[in-house]
């Protein structure tokens, strides 16, 4: 803790503030020093702020002279493709496509193989499928009807109707008849005859003697959907009631296991992906898994009106889809293949005939010349038009004649990339002379810096600079970027600032975008020597930019040694002052001391 002073305590002086005013007057060299140091550090900062216009510069023109590098780099060469008829024929192009224009006619699309599984018994219903185990436990027990020649007959799909299920779900599924005990029930009814065949529901209002009856299956005060479950349709008739496709017997919330028995547990192939089936794998996870894998290049769906899993290959064309049954037996059961032991107790495997319908090819024309494709995306290795991929999505609209309309696809080079990319360019040349204007003006913290200027003129200089070549362009304001000029004769602030006749551009690259191309970047070396506006610029802007030795780098290392002589010479500065203030509080101090000796001697006396 520092010590309490009281000061003029005997001579009755202010002696803290003489000391203060007298540091004061010491300290006026360290304030100089202060001062220039904060606008030292003032100008470092501004001129980093210049750093980032020219970086910003630099990466403009670079968009220009990086062409040399080809491909995604040179924006010269970036191309755009239009389709007179995008829902027919879409078009995707790149930097390597000829600038042309082709007719197509799409006569097919192509297609993908199909393999559809065939369960035979195994899938379907029969007399011993229990009710509310179809529909995937979505079909709902309780009564419903059926009218003969109007007069109301209750059948229940319950085991026991006089059970009271309605609270008890484990009771309730306990308590489903089987397809036989309905039907049954059914053929109790005077008049009616119900049974299944091949998977199908028949209900028919007929008598011993042949005689027919009206029979109406279901009413709106129904509980069971047994009639929507069943699939049943009521014939012209109106005399018969039949399942209009065959009704699954599969749950696919039932696991494989307890549907087929162990011996589909093990491993199975699609594609190129490999399953495995366990005694947990339902019949909703195995399709769900070969939808989720890419390797097994298809996508599935339950087809539960035919009960059938139907494979989709993601591959056009007449190609097979891969299935081998592995150690499960579940493509074998499904329908897929047919599996047998060979040589050495080996497991051998091989596609049922009739399971897959092989897809189509597509065919089209290209100016004429008909192609053929496995896939409805056309590659260039395909169309021998390099760069150039056709996305086939309808097959072509027929004329008044009859003929097949052609789609006009147009690749030509994307000018507005290129026009946005000397947007940027005059953007950021105008930022920078701009910045370096008001930067080094009388008074501005960069006054002085000639090399600073220098750049900013030799900028100035080249953008209005003439290649000297032969060529159809040879200033920039020849294809369109130009001085700004103002409508105020006074006013000369734009005479420094570049501006943008958008059309001009345009018809300059329309009419020899090879011209542009040379007036910018001359023969696309990337350097100064090269000919070309904008690899003088880009020489300009990495030089002062050269992390080793550039105008930025060496600059500002002048100013952190200035910053850093300062700051040693006002920390000498300040030991001088801390010094003297030392000084002058011991000698006001002992002046004290006399004083207050002299008043105690005073006072004896």
């Amino acid at each position: 803790m520092g010590s309490i002073t009281f000061t003029g305590l005997a001579s009755g002086m202010d002696t803290s503030s003489w000391i203060d005013a007298l540091v004061q007057i010491k300290s006026q060299n360290l304030n100089t020093l202060n001062t220039k140091k904060t606008e030292t550090s003032s100008s470092k900062s501004m001129l980093s702020a210049m750093k980032s216009n020219f970086s910003s510069l630099d990466s403009a023109i670079g968009k220009f002279t990086d062409s040399k590098f080809g491909g995604a780099f040179d924006v010269f060469a970036k191309n755009t493709v239009s389709s007179s008829n995008d829902d027919t024929v879409s078009a995707t192009v790149s930097a390597d496509a000829i600038r042309q224009s082709v007719q197509v006619v799409v006569e097919k699309l192509a297609s993908s193989t199909v393999a559809t599984s065939n369960l035979c018994s195994n899938g379907l219903i029969n007399e011993n499928t229990v009710f509310n185990k179809l529909a995937s436990g979505k079909a709902t027990d309780g009564d419903f009807s059926i009218f003969v020649n109007g007069e109301k007959h209750v059948i229940s799909t319950k085991k026991d109707p006089t059970l009271d299920d309605s609270d008890d779900k484990e009771l309730a599924a306990q308590n489903s008849a089987t397809i036989g005990t309905i039907l049954d029930r059914i053929n109790e009814i005077d008049g009616v005859h119900a049974e299944i065949v091949g998977g199908k529901i028949s209900i028919t209002g007929r008598n011993e003697d042949d005689s027919t009856n009206s029979i109406v299956v279901g009413a709106s005060t129904d509980k069971s959907n047994f009639v929507s479950v069943m699939n049943l349709v009521r014939s012209e008739s109106g005399t018969e009631y039949e399942s209009f496709s065959t009704v699954s017997a599969i749950d696919l919330n039932s696991t494989l296991v307890d549907m087929f028995g162990e011996s589909v547990k093990g491993t199975l192939t699609i594609g190129n992906q490999e399953f495995t089936i366990n005694e947990n794998t339902t019949f909703k996870n195995f399709i769900a898994d070969i939808n989720s894998k890419s390797e097994a290049g298809t996508s599935a769906y339950w087809d539960a009106s035919k009960s059938e899993l139907v494979l989709t290959s993601k591959v056009d064309g007449a190609f097979n889809i891969n299935i081998e049954s592995g150690t499960s037996d579940l493509t074998d059961l499904l329908g897929f293949t047919q599996s047998s032991i060979g040589e050495g107790d080996v497991k051998q495997s091989k596609l049922v005939e009739g399971t897959q319908t092989l897809g189509d090819y597509a065919s089209l024309t290209i100016n004429g010349s008909r192609i053929i494709s496995s896939s409805n995306t056309v590659t260039s290795d395909i169309s021998g038009i390099e760069g150039l991929t056709l996305n086939l999505k309808s097959v072509s609209k027929e004329n008044d004649e009859g003929e097949l309309e052609s789609v006009k696809i147009d690749v030509a080079q994307d000018t507005t990339a290129f026009v946005d990319a000397v947007k940027s360019f005059i953007n950021a040349f105008n930022t920078t002379i701009e910045k370096v204007d008001a930067n080094t003006s009388y008074g501005s913290k960069l006054y002085g810096e000639t090399s600073l200027t220098s750049l900013r003129n030799n900028l100035r200089k080249i953008a209005t600079y003439s290649n000297g070549e032969d060529n159809a362009f040879k200033l920039l304001s020849d294809i369109g970027i130009t001085t700004a000029t103002s409508s105020d004769s006074t006013d000369t602030s734009g005479i420094n600032k570049l501006q943008l006749d958008e059309e001009k551009l345009k018809d300059a690259l329309a009419k020899d975008p090879a011209a542009v191309k040379k007036l910018l970047v001359g023969d696309n070396k990337g350097n100064s020597d090269s000919g070309g506006i904008f690899n003088k610029m880009k020489k300009i802007t990495d030089t002062a930019l050269d992390s080793s030795n550039g105008y930025f780098v060496n600059k500002t290392k002048s100013y952190e040694k200035s910053i850093k002589d300062l700051e040693s010479s006002i920390s000498r500065e300040q030991t001088k002052i801390d010094s003297y203030k030392a000084r002058l509080e011991k000698q006001f101090n002992n002046m004290e001391q006399i004083i207050s000796s002299m008043q105690a001697s005073y006072s004896f006396l």
